[in-house]
């Protein structure tokens, strides 16, 4: 079976944008425990990095993800 981590930032950096809708699902199934791993917060820097770009949406999802992780 493929590894999540490539499979998801696949689909999300298919065309090179982070858009709305892909950081709504990417809220919904990171912060659905109410916990972020490092894994996860590893993978939302990932593809920030690699996106050519991405809605403001996506920062702010990183930093709420963060107080979380943090908290």
């Amino acid at each position: 079976m493929a590894e999540w981590r490539k499979v998801a930032k696949a689909f999300a950096l298919a065309d090179g944008h982070i858009t709305q809708k892909e950081v709504e699902i990417l809220r919904e199934q990171i912060l659905v425990d109410g916990a972020v791993s490092k894994s996860e917060m590893d993978f939302l820097q990932e593809i920030k990095t690699e996106a050519k770009t991405a809605v403001k949406l996506l920062d702010d999802l990183i930093a709420e993800c963060a107080a979380v992780a943090s908290a």
